[in-house]
């Protein structure tokens, strides 16, 4: 934890303007702005160059920030606001700038990595968990097709543990991947993973648990699990299938 003195202002009413407007974020996101909650993912925030706009910091905790207003929240206020089971003591607004399905695109051709793609990925936590795993692999764009989670709604962020803010991430149709050919996750009926060189695809694109992917012409990759098991979920079938890319471009 960062050590700080307290901000002056400390807020106690649940009607003033900024607790309101940080209940708005919490339920809805506005363009170009993020709710960021816990120390961990503001950190990550920064260090990935977001500027933050507010700081609110619940009453007796300490920490600091590069950037933004500081106010102090009540522990009942900062409680109501929380959207975590046991709140840790601060919640930002972060300034992000979202790219265009193009400059995703162009990032991931410049890394000679596929595209990490989301098809109808509805969890957030899987969003958030793939988002920090294609951080962590190497992957320097995602892009979001309809029916996705938000990767920067509040608990997409938190799975990622701020991660996300390491890609480009950008909302995308089939259309703007139309230059693209690529392989799509599938529990069975593909290429094994060991022998399909996803490595050379222009994108790789993980869909829906339940309804699995919506295009039905990209090319199948499968990772063989042992018999009796049908599936994995999407979050760790993406950790095993990123990593392999990982491996084979560092070869």
């Amino acid at each position: 934890m960062r050590k700080t003195t307290s901000p002056d202002q400390l807020i106690s009413s649940p009607e003033n303007e900024i607790v309101r407007r940080l209940r708005r974020l919490a339920r809805r996101r506005e363009p170009g702005l993020v709710l960021l909650e816990g120390p961990r993912v503001i950190a990550e925030a920064e260090a990935s160059g977001l500027d933050l706009e507010l700081v609110a910091v619940r009453e007796g905790y300490e920490f600091t920030a590069r950037s933004g207003k500081r106010v102090t929240l009540s522990a009942g206020v900062f409680r109501a606001i929380s959207q975590t089971v046991t709140p840790q003591g601060v919640i930002a607004i972060g300034r992000i700038d979202e790219p265009d399905v193009r400059s995703a695109i162009d990032a991931a051709r410049r890394a000679r990595w596929p595209l990490v793609v989301l098809d109808g990925v509805q969890d957030p936590g899987n969003v958030g968990a793939i988002c920090r795993t294609a951080a962590a692999a190497g992957a320097p764009a995602l892009a979001v097709l309809q029916g996705s989670a938000d990767p920067y709604g509040a608990k997409a962020v938190r799975a990622s543990a701020g991660n996300v803010f390491r890609l480009k991430v950008a909302r995308a149709s089939w259309n703007d991947l139309a230059e693209l050919d690529g392989y799509g996750a599938a529990a069975s009926g593909g290429e094994t993973l060991a022998e399909a060189p996803i490595e050379n695809a222009g994108m790789i694109v993980f869909g829906s648990e339940a309804h699995g992917l919506s295009r039905s012409d990209l090319k199948l990759v499968t990772v063989s699990l042992s018999e009796g098991v049908e599936s994995l979920n999407v979050a760790a079938a993406a950790a095993l299938i990123l990593f392999q890319v990982r491996r084979r471009l560092a070869a």
